[in-house]
This record gives structure tokens, C-alpha cells and sequence, in this order.
């Protein structure tokens, strides 16, 4: 083709025909800055084409974090209402008074589980948008902004939770420091190997119900329930956020 132009221009210049070379060099011109054009345009396209790609993928993995984080949240709920029932039945027990270490130990066990309530949601995909820059792929700004608004409130209940967590370990803190019940645990009771080291005496407080001690224990107790309840409720609010945005994850996937 290059060769063919080469031989039109030697040809017209040859004849002297300088006005049809003028037109013949615009021309060519004009073809070269269309060829640019064009190769720019498709260079666009296919920029455009794979930040559409990325996008998509990007609400694939967003997608599955947030059932991933439903199912969790979910489970917890559950979790925490059946330990709810262990820990009204821990205070009755405690009211009807201690008879044996053994149920000391059953209490120290529920009382374990009670204090594990970590918030752990999956937001890895999210956090490496935003270092990325890769969150403008998404195109959709309605559902960008939903994206937004539902992590922004996974950061708050994560900031809120961390701080009654503060507190609750703070009282639960205080009780073993003032009791010994810390001793009754199970990754701790297998240490005292005497009865010296380990008898009735170390849970006597637990049937005084006027001591300090006994009153430090049910505090102690009803911080854990209340912060229980406020996990229960935060996880509650998000699975409604994570259903609203997965539904809006889905229409645009399927646009």
C-alpha cells in the first residue's frame, strides 16, 4: 500500500501536475490522521472494555463477600441466642446456689464463649479497591454509593463493637482480679494439681450473694449479655444492608 502511494506521488510530480500532488498530499493526510483516529478509538475500546471486565469481576468477589459475610452474621445471631439461653440458665443456677466445681467449671465454660464475639467481616476485596483505586470501575454510581454507604457502616459497628468490647473486658478484668475464677477455665484448671492449689474455697464467693465479689460476678455477667445483644442487633442491621446491596449487585450484573 505504502509502495502504491510512493508511485502516485513520483508519477504526479514527474507530469508536473503540482495542484492534483497538493490534493493528492491532503488526502493522504487526511488517511494517515483517520488511521490514527481509528487506532485511538479502538485502543480506547479496549481500555474501556477491560475496565468494564475488571468491574465485573470486581462485583463477583464483592458479591460473594457479602454472602459470605450474610451467612456469618447470620450464624452468629443463632450462636448468640442459644448462649443467651445458657447464660439464663447460668444465673439461675448461681441464685439457686453453687453445689460443686464441676458446675463452677460448666459456668466458667459458657462464660468463655460468651466473651468471644469478634467482628470479622470480609472485606478484603473492598480494602484493596480503595488502595488500588480500581472502586471508579464500577460505573454504576447509585450501587457505588451503595458499596460505600454499607462498608462505611461495617467500620462504624466495628469501631462501636470495639469500644463496649473495651468496657465488657475491662469489668470481666476487675472479677479476676478481685475473684478466682479465673482458675475454673479450661485452659487454665489442668495447672492446679492439689487441693491446696484448687477447692471449694476458690468459688465460695459465688454463694455469698451480699460479698462484693458475688455482685462484681453478676455485673460482670450482665456486661457480657449486653454486649451480646448489641452484636445481635449491629448483625442484624447489616444482613438488611448486605441483602439491599447484593440485589442491586445482581441488576447490574445482569445488564
Amino acid at each position: 500500500m505504502i509502495k502504491f502511494f510512493r508511485h502516485i506521488r513520483k508519477r504526479l510530480l514527474s507530469e508536473n501536475k503540482f495542484s492534483k500532488y497538493v490534493l493528492y498530499a491532503i488526502g493522504e493526510i487526511v488517511l494517515v490522521v483517520i488511521g490514527i483516529l481509528i487506532a485511538l478509538w479502538v485502543n480506547n475500546w479496549n481500555e474501556e472494555h477491560k475496565e468494564r471486565q475488571l468491574g465485573h469481576d470486581l462485583l463477583l468477589r464483592i458479591q460473594r463477600d457479602l454472602v459470605k459475610d450474610t451467612v456469618s452474621f447470620h450464624a452468629d445471631i443463632v450462636r448468640n441466642n442459644t448462649l443467651r439461653v445458657d447464660l439464663k440458665r447460668v444465673l439461675v443456677d448461681l441464685y439457686d446456689g453453687i453445689d460443686g466445681m464441676d458446675e463452677v467449671q460448666a459456668m466458667s465454660n459458657t462464660w468463655d464463649l460468651l466473651l468471644d464475639q469478634a467482628f470479622s467481616p470480609n472485606d478484603n476485596t473492598y480494602r484493596s479497591m480503595l488502595s488500588s483505586g480500581t472502586l471508579g470501575f464500577i460505573h454504576n454510581t447509585n450501587l457505588k454509593e451503595e458499596i460505600l454507604d454499607l462498608y462505611s457502616a461495617y467500620d462504624q459497628t466495628q469501631t462501636l463493637l470495639l469500644s463496649i468490647s473495651d468496657w465488657m473486658i475491662g469489668i470481666a478484668s476487675n472479677m479476676d482480679s478481685e475473684t478466682n475464677f479465673i482458675k475454673f477455665g479450661s485452659t487454665v484448671s489442668d495447672i492446679f494439681t492439689t487441693h491446696d492449689m484448687f477447692n471449694e474455697d476458690d468459688y465460695a464467693f459465688l454463694n455469698k450473694k451480699e460479698s462484693p465479689e458475688f455482685k462484681l460476678f453478676v455485673r460482670a455477667l450482665s456486661s457480657v449479655a449486653f454486649y451480646q445483644k448489641v452484636n445481635n442487633s449491629y448483625r442484624l442491621a447489616l444482613i438488611e444492608k448486605c441483602r439491599v446491596v447484593l440485589k442491586s449487585i445482581e441488576k447490574e450484573l445482569n445488564t
